[in-house]
C-alpha cells in the first residue's frame, strides 16, 4: 500500500477487504512469532496459581458499582495481585495440535495469536518491592525490569497502589494479518482490558482506566521497542491511604538493549508501514479533548420502534472463575430457539457494560454504536436492531433476515448463518477523525474488543457459544446495514446455542 496513512478513515479503508480483491498468502511457519517475551535472566517474583479463588457471582460482577467506598477498599497485597492476574489472563486448558501443545486462555484473541502483554508498576503493594515488572502468563510470575519508584504515566492527582499497562506486539498479529493487523491488536487489547476491569470490580478495588498518555514516555518506561510494541491502555489501582504517586520531571530513563530486544518475537519480522503510520499518527493524545463527544452519523435511518430490554429477575449464581475457564471461541451453532428471558438477559449484560457504569473513559463510550442482527428463532422479529444503553432499550432499524447475508459478508464464513444473533460494533470514521484525530481509532477498536470479550463471557454464562469476527468485506457489510459512507462495521461477534459434545 502506498497511500499516506494519516487518519482512521485512511487506515481503515486502506486495509479493507474487498470481494475478489484479496491477495492470497501463506504463513511462514518457520518464523512464527514466539508467545513469550524472551527477556534475559532477570529476578522474578512468583505468584500463586494454586490459591483458592474467591466465590464471585458473574451476574453480580457485571452489575458492580464503579464507585467504591474508601473505607471498604482494602490495600492490595501479593495474594490479591495473584487473584487479579488469574481472573485477568490465565491458562485455562492444554491440548495437542499435531505434536505441538496449544494453551487455551481466558482471553479471546484473533487467530489465537495473543499480541498483548501486561506490565505492572508496583507503587504500594504489600509483599512486592516497588518497581516495574512484566507478567509471564506461562510461568505465572513477574519479571523485574526496574527497581524503586516509577513515575506515574499518565500523571495522577492522587496515590496509586499499582498501575497496569497493556501493550500490543504488532508482528504477532501481522505475521498472519499483515497491514490489517493493527485492527486485531487493538481489539485484543480490549479483550484483555475487559477481563482486568471485571477482575478489579469483582474484588471491590477502586481503579481508573486511561487510554491517553504520552506514547514515547510510556514506551521508555516499559522498555519496549516502539517500532514493534506499543502501550495501548493503562489502569491505575487507587491507594486511598498512600502518598501521591510521583512523576519524575525528567521522565524515566531508558532500560538496557537486552530488555528492548525482547519486543522482537521472530528472527525474520516484517514491518508493515501502514501499522506504524496509523499508530504514530495517533500518538499525539493531547491535541484534542478526549472527553469531547463526536457527532456520530452512522445510520441512514433511525429505529422506528423500540423495545424495553428489561430482563427477568437477575439469574441465579454462576461462578465467574468457572466462566473464564470455560470461555472458548465456539462456532458450531445450531438453529435452536432461545427463551425471551435468556435473550433479554444477554442484551442486558451487554447494555450494562456500555454506559458510564463501565468506568471507561467518555471517549471510548461515545466512539461506538452497538447493534445486533436477530435470527429466525429469536424472541424478537428477525431484523437489524440498535442498542440504546441510556434508555435501556432495543430499536428496530430494519426488519428482515440479514444473518445469512452477513455471514457471506464475513468472508463467506457460512457457519455464521446458524448463530442466533450477530452483535455489531460500528463507528463513524469521519467523526473519530474530526473529534480526536487518529487516536480516536484506538478508542473505538479497544472499546469494541472490550465489549466483544463481554459477549464471550455472557454467552458462556448462558450456555451459548460465541465467536468474534474481524475478517469482513468491509464495504459489503456496511452496505448490507445501510450505513452512511463514513460508517464502518469494526467487529462482529456471533452468539447463540451451540451443539454440545
Amino acid at each position: 500500500m502506498t497511500q499516506q496513512i494519516l487518519t482512521a478513515a485512511d487506515y481503515h479503508r486502506a486495509t479493507s477487504y474487498r470481494r475478489h480483491g484479496l491477495t492470497p498468502h501463506t504463513l511462514d511457519w518457520a518464523h512464527q512469532p514466539v508467545l513469550v517475551k524472551p527477556y534475559p535472566e532477570l529476578p522474578r517474583v512468583r505468584l500463586d496459581r494454586g490459591q483458592k479463588l474467591p466465590e464471585i457471582n458473574y451476574f453480580e460482577t457485571v452489575h458492580f458499582d464503579p464507585t467504591v467506598d474508601p473505607s471498604q477498599s482494602a490495600a492490595p497485597d501479593i495474594e490479591t495481585l495473584s487473584t487479579i492476574f488469574r481472573l485477568t489472563h490465565d491458562i485455562t486448558a492444554r491440548a495437542l495440535h499435531g505434536s505441538q501443545p496449544f494453551y487455551y486462555r481466558s482471553v479471546a484473541s484473533a487467530g489465537a495469536l495473543y499480541p498483548f502483554e501486561i506490565y505492572l508498576a508496583a507503587h504500594h503493594i504489600d509483599g512486592i518491592a516497588p518497581g516495574l515488572y512484566h507478567f509471564d502468563v506461562f510461568d505465572f510470575s513477574l519479571t523485574g525490569l526496574r527497581r524503586g519508584a516509577t513515575p506515574a504515566i499518565p500523571p495522577l492527582s492522587g496515590a496509586a497502589a499499582a498501575t497496569f499497562f497493556i501493550t500490543g506486539i504488532f508482528f504477532r498479529s501481522a505475521w498472519k494479518y499483515r497491514s490489517r493487523a493493527y485492527r486485531y491488536v487493538l481489539l485484543d487489547a480490549g479483550h484483555l482490558l475487559e477481563n482486568l476491569r471485571l477482575a478489579l470490580g469483582a474484588l471491590g478495588l477502586d481503579f481508573s482506566i486511561h487510554l491517553d498518555f504520552d506514547d514515547r514516555r510510556a514506551a521508555t518506561l516499559l522498555g519496549i521497542d516502539s517500532q514493534r510494541e506499543a502501550c495501548l491502555a493503562c489502569l491505575d489501582l487507587q491507594d486511598w491511604d498512600g502518598e501521591k504517586t510521583t512523576e519524575a520531571a525528567s521522565g524515566p530513563g531508558p532500560l538496557s538493549d537486552d530488555i528492548l530486544r525482547a519486543s522482537t518475537v521472530s528472527d525474520q519480522e516484517v514491518a508493515y508501514p501502514d501499522i506504524l503510520k496509523i499508530h504514530r499518527a495517533g500518538s499525539a493524545a493531547g491535541n484534542r479533548p478526549a472527553d469531547a463527544l463526536p457527532a456520530m452519523n452512522i445510520l441512514k435511518k433511525m429505529p422506528a420502534s423500540w423495545i424495553g430490554s428489561s430482563p427477568p429477575a437477575v439469574p441465579g449464581r454462576m461462578d465467574y472463575a468457572h466462566i473464564l475457564r470455560q470461555r472458548r471461541s465456539r462456532r458450531n451453532y445450531i438453529p435452536a430457539s432461545v427463551s425471551r428471558g435468556d435473550f433479554m438477559t444477554f442484551m442486558d449484560l451487554m447494555i450494562r457494560n456500555m454506559g458510564a457504569a463501565s468506568g471507561m473513559p467518555p471517549a471510548c463510550r461515545s466512539s461506538l454504536a452497538v447493534g445486533f442482527l436477530a435470527g429466525e428463532r429469536m424472541p424478537v422479529a428477525p431484523g437489524f436492531y440498535l442498542l440504546d444503553p441510556a434508555a435501556n432499550r432495543l430499536g428496530c432499524v430494519s426488519g428482515g433476515s440479514f444473518i445469512e447475508s452477513m455471514a457471506s459478508a464475513c468472508l463467506d464464513q457460512m457457519w455464521l448463518k446458524h448463530a442466533g444473533v450477530h452483535l455489531l460494533f460500528m463507528t463513524d470514521l469521519a467523526a473519530l477523525d474530526q473529534t480526536w484525530g487518529s487516536r480516536g481509532y484506538r478508542y473505538a477498536m479497544i472499546e469494541a474488543g472490550r465489549l466483544g470479550q463481554q459477549a464471550y463471557l455472557a454467552a458462556t454464562a448462558l450456555g451459548w457459544g460465541a465467536c468474534g469476527i474481524g475478517a469482513i468485506f468491509d464495504r459489503e457489510a456496511a452496505d448490507l446495514l445501510d450505513l452512511k459512507d463514513d460508517g464502518a462495521l469494526l467487529y462482529l461477534v456471533g452468539a447463540g446455542p451451540v451443539k454440545r459434545r
